[in-house]
């Protein structure tokens, strides 16, 4: 059976207001009677149908998570990110090897700029894996304080993701001037 989009946004929906709909039964009947039999039933119910929901959002981000991966797997890079020069057709694996020789010549700041980029980025990657696990460990445990931990390495890579695109820019502007620098030189020197 091959599930599409749509027919899992319908499960989800299905199964989240049913599950919805045992919880808010199943806390009723708490407090109305002392039905033991009705309310561990409407609770089993809340359980399975929970279970349900989990699984089917599992499967849909799973599938869009392989998709994505895939995309981005079979990626062609075929420009600089600095100079919109043609280079080479590269899938990302293949980035580095292809199209190192232009970055080294052309741009050689923004080389060694990538080059110590690329230490900060494992150094901060590494601790903020860590701390994630930790965050999951204290949310599973029962204290709720961890989804707030859990948001914790977000910061240090959404900063570090925001300063390498600027930094990026600066590149960018500064080939940018130099080339109109070079070209007004050369039309003042040309009659």
């Amino acid at each position: 059976m091959k599930l599409r989009w749509v027919s899992l946004r319908t499960l989800l929906f299905v199964t989240g207001v049913f599950s919805l709909i045992l919880l808010v039964f199943a806390e009723e009947v708490a407090q109305i009677s002392g039905s033991g039999l009705l309310e561990a039933a409407l609770t089993t119910g809340f359980a399975l149908s929970l279970i349900s929901f989990l699984v089917i959002g599992s499967v849909g981000l799973g599938k869009k998570a392989v998709r994505d991966v895939r995309k981005v797997y079979n990626q062609r890079v075929a420009k600089c990110s600095i100079c919109d020069e043609p280079l080479p057709e590269a899938s990302l694996r293949q980035v580095g090897r292809l199209h190192s020789f232009h970055y080294q010549t052309v741009h050689p700041d923004a080389w060694n700029w990538n080059q110590k980029w690329r230490r900060v980025w494992v150094l901060t990657i590494v601790p903020c894996v860590l701390l994630f696990i930790f965050a999951m460990y204290i949310v599973l445990s029962g204290n709720y304080f961890g989804f707030l931990v859990v948001a914790l390495p977000m910061i240090p890579l959404l900063t570090l993701t925001w300063l390498r695109s600027l930094k990026l820019r600066q590149f960018r502007r500064e080939w940018n001037d130099q080339r109109k620098e070079k070209f007004d030189g050369a039309r003042l020197v040309t009659p």
